[in-house]
């Protein structure tokens, strides 16, 4: 294995590959105690994100058209959804997630490869997840990857999730070459979650697993879409983050896919300039006056999606909103990952399902809780019983009673 070429490139490597999401402690274990992070993941929050370094954005369509393996006298050679080749082990040992988004990849699709977390799970995500995994190492995320841990541990390669640009390619070369380990690559758009499956399958040994899961994302996207649902009826919809919820991602954005996805219209219509999220007024809120609005609450401080829908609901500064009126407000089920954000990964297809159901009741081909527990036990290595569907639901997972 290669030496680490230097801790101050490691640490700006690292630091452009973090993701924030709204989870528990750091690798350090000290909480800030205004956000819950750790000091150095809450400086990690404002470096550039896999998922939102500049640079041109690449055909996802060119450069994967090729994908696939092939062996070579050094392993296989591959090429991942950017287009870079990189040779992998013959056999795939563990792989390090370099973000949460690529950790529930790896949880959902090879748990027992996974190195480890990117931080300390929380007791809703425990609740969850099989107690086995509870204990996993926790190496950090942005610049507060404990990069020595991770060497240490061996990998076989590093997975990196996000958007495909120039600068998220320069970051993933430059953290192969500082690791000595393979790096590959995986397009977070939720439309690619299908392929993104089928190649990490092939890439550490899963086929037949990913295949189970990639036609399941298949199957959702084609349910979804059979929906008859005319331009005049399509809902108009608001999705708020944080604890006012006065944080959305802007229509067209990565982060607001499954709003569109949904058959839903995002009123946030607003210029992208880079970021994943924009902060609005609730001034701004009132004039858009959305059918629906959907919040995800605040993990890091645990407040729920469904107490910040509670609060919106009995703040008489809303009380104008039509969803207000209508009483159309809901919080996201947010166990043992967000349903529809945070982090934007394969979490989002119950989501879509979960808000089809909520706002085109009549024009669903499904079950939604048919599906939630067929999710839960493919994605997530569960089987749900009534009580833990009600609690999803309720928000109220991971809680004592």
């Amino acid at each position: 294995m290669k030496q680490v070429s230097g801790l101050l490139l490691m640490l700006t490597v690292f630091a452009a590959l973090g993701t924030v999401c709204g989870c528990g402690k750091t690798a350090d274990g000290q909480k800030d105690p205004a956000s819950g992070t750790s000091a150095a993941s809450s400086k990690a929050a404002e470096s550039p994100d896999i998922s939102e370094a500049s640079g041109t954005e690449s055909s996802i369509g060119e450069k994967a058209e090729n994908s696939g393996s092939e062996i070579s006298a050094e392993g296989r050679q591959v090429t991942d959804m950017a287009g870079r080749t990189v040779i992998l082990p013959d056999t795939a040992g563990t792989i390090f997630p370099t973000d949460p988004t690529a950790g529930i990849y790896l949880y959902t699709l090879v748990p027992d490869k996974m190195l480890g977390w990117n931080y300390e799970l929380n007791d809703i995500e425990k609740s969850i997840i099989p107690e086995k995994y509870h204990d996993l190492p926790n190496f950090g995320m942005g610049d507060a990857i404990n990069y020595e841990a991770v060497i240490a541990a061996g990998p076989s390669a590093v997975l990196v999730v996000g958007a495909i640009n120039d600068g998220t390619i320069d970051a993933s070369d430059k953290l192969e070459e500082s690791l000595g380990l393979p790096v590959v690559m995986v397009d977070n758009q939720l439309e690619s979650t299908p392929e993104a499956y089928r190649l990490m399958g092939e890439w550490f040994g899963a086929e037949e697993k990913a295949e189970e899961l990639a036609a399941y994302a298949e199957r959702t996207f084609k349910e979804v879409d059979a929906m008859d649902i005319s331009e005049e009826d399509r809902v108009r919809m608001y999705y708020g983050n944080g604890e006012n919820a006065l944080e959305t991602p802007p229509a067209g954005s990565t982060r607001g896919q499954f709003i569109e996805r949904a058959g839903a219209i995002n009123v946030a219509d607003l210029e992208l300039d880079g970021e994943s999220m924009a902060q609005i007024s609730l001034e701004q809120l009132l004039a858009w006056d959305p059918d629906v609005i959907v919040v995800n609450g605040e993990p890091k401080s645990s407040i729920s999606g469904k107490q910040t829908a509670d609060k919106i609901l009995n703040d008489p500064d809303c009380a104008s909103l039509k969803a207000v009126r209508n009483q159309q407000i809901y919080g996201t089920p947010n166990a043992p990952f967000s349903w529809v954000d945070r982090p934007p990964g394969p979490n989002r297809l119950i989501g879509i399902r979960w808000l089809s159901g909520l706002i085109y009741p009549d024009a669903l081909g499904f079950d939604v809780d048919e599906e939630v527990t067929e999710f839960f036990r493919l994605f997530y290595h569960v089987d749900l019983t009534e009580e833990m569907l009600t609690k999803l639901y309720e928000g109220t997972t991971g809680q004592e009673d």
